[in-house]
């Protein structure tokens, strides 16, 4: 998907436009607008057109001055109540008439607004729910890069706490070499310096752990930013389509061509496990091709991450893509994909892929069939501890018992720290059996290929 932040701004400061052309400064009669939030978004706008002194033609003006596209009769229906402004025209708008009026920014003023944009928002919800998501989405946006600004700045504050514990390290340790010269005659002191100087270690490593987890904490505030922003990009575009008069009045043979799929080897009828849906964003057969070709140019790693990318944006299509790769020859890469699943998906994802038995498989030990669920393989050796709880969870809150059953097969050997984590949670396993249960799975556990990621 293509980020481009003009279009996105674009949209937002267009997002409800219902027509364009030339407007007036006559609005409807409060009193002739209903009681609710309507009513008191109109009022707080107008109120706020009043003290800056502006008419509509002259406000417009302003506004297109600053990059804010708007004629004077959309202006007019906002005053009027016939529509609602997004966000960034609310700011805009507040910018402009404090400008004119030659008063400070008032940031409290914006966010009443805001408050009162919302409140028309959520009471019709129902009828314009992409409209409520939208502001949804931007408001998180806010909030997310005011947690992430407040964590960089505390990230700086340990940064020069720690400098200056260095620095007292550095004149402890100066001292102290000074002063083992004359040990004799200077015992006192050195027994003082070299207390301070533990204790700036001690200190040091604290910080340098609290730096670690803030750093942390910087990472995922990012990762969670770039999610919300994709979020609001497709929002928009789904804007763009509701908007869309095409979308709106599908053609008989659109809608024919969108229904009517074949089902041939080269074009498969790729369904969804738990309601059949058809799958069409992408195409199992060309993952499998691009798999092998990055395979075979020893671009593993790029391989690896087109499996991480689909089992984090497409997880249904696991039962499908690791059929075609088992059919493909391709075993290494099936099982590499159950892998990326089990390290990339949450617990309650993983139990309804497991849930749909498709990675079942059979193999001999001599002359006798040993039937293996490789999923459940997987997850024992891969998940993290708080994807194991929370499958786990699953399990139990379903009265699941055979996958509590096969998860204490496959699982890894673990510390006893974590084993009792999840004997609490659920797992079926007993504190006499630990050291026993352990040395039977490290010996299941030699069969995989794969060594497991924490």
């Amino acid at each position: 998907m293509t980020k481009n932040p003009g279009v996105a701004v674009g949209r937002e400061l267009d997002a409800g436009q219902a027509g364009t052309g030339k407007g007036s400064d006559e609005v409807a009669v409060l009193d002739q607008i209903p009681d609710g939030p309507r009513r008191a978004l109109v009022a707080q706008l107008r109120a706020l057109r009043e003290a800056s002194g502006l008419t509509v033609p002259e406000l417009v003006q302003r506004l297109e001055q600053r990059g804010v596209a708007l004629t004077a009769s959309r202006l007019s229906n906002f005053l009027s109540g016939h529509e609602v402004p997004s966000r960034a025209q609310v700011t805009a708008l507040h910018r402009v008439c404090e400008a004119a009026a030659g008063t400070e920014r008032d940031p409290d003023a914006v966010q009443e607004t805001r408050r009162l944009l919302y409140a028309v928002l959520d009471a019709e919800r129902t009828t314009k729910p992409l409209r409520a998501r939208e502001f949804d989405l931007e408001e998180l946006r806010e909030q997310l890069e005011r947690v992430r600004v407040h964590t960089a700045t505390e990230l700086g504050v340990l940064r020069d706490e720690l400098d200056r514990e260095r620095a007292l390290r550095r004149q402890a340790e100066d001292q102290l070499t000074v002063l083992i010269a004359a040990a004799d005659d200077h015992a006192r002191e050195i027994g003082e310096t070299t207390a301070e100087r533990d204790v700036a270690r001690g200190r040091i490593a604290e910080l340098e752990d609290q730096i670690r987890q803030h750093e942390a904490l910087l990472r995922l505030h990012e990762k969670e930013a770039r999610h919300l922003r994709a979020m609001a990009q497709e929002t928009a575009q789904e804007i763009a389509r509701y908007d869309s008069p095409v979308l709106k009045t599908p053609s008989p043979e659109t809608t024919a061509n969108a229904t009517d799929v074949p089902n041939t080897p080269n074009a498969p009828n790729m369904r969804d496990a738990r309601g059949g849906l058809e799958v069409q964003e992408v195409d199992v057969l060309k993952v499998v091709a691009a798999v092998e070709r990055l395979r075979d140019e020893d671009r593993d790693h790029e391989a690896d991450q087109v499996l991480s990318d689909i089992c984090e944006a497409e997880p249904d299509l696991l039962p499908v893509l690791w059929q075609a790769f088992r059919a493909g020859h391709r075993r290494l890469d099936a099982e590499r994909l159950l892998v990326e699943a089990a390290q990339c998906c949450n617990g309650i994802t993983l139990y309804r892929l497991w849930r749909t038995r498709t990675f079942l498989g059979t193999r001999h030990v001599g002359l006798f069939p040993l039937h293996t669920d490789h999923l459940m393989t997987a997850i024992g050796n891969h998940a993290p501890l708080d994807v194991l709880e929370r499958f786990i969870k699953a399990c139990r809150e379903r009265d699941d018992q055979q996958g509590l059953r096969l998860l204490a097969l496959n699982c890894t050997p673990l510390p006893v720290g974590e084993v009792l984590k999840l004997r609490e949670v659920g797992l079926p396993t007993r504190p006499f059996l630990f050291w026993p249960w352990q040395a039977l799975l490290k010996a299941v556990a030699r069969t995989t290929a794969f060594s497991r990621t924490r």
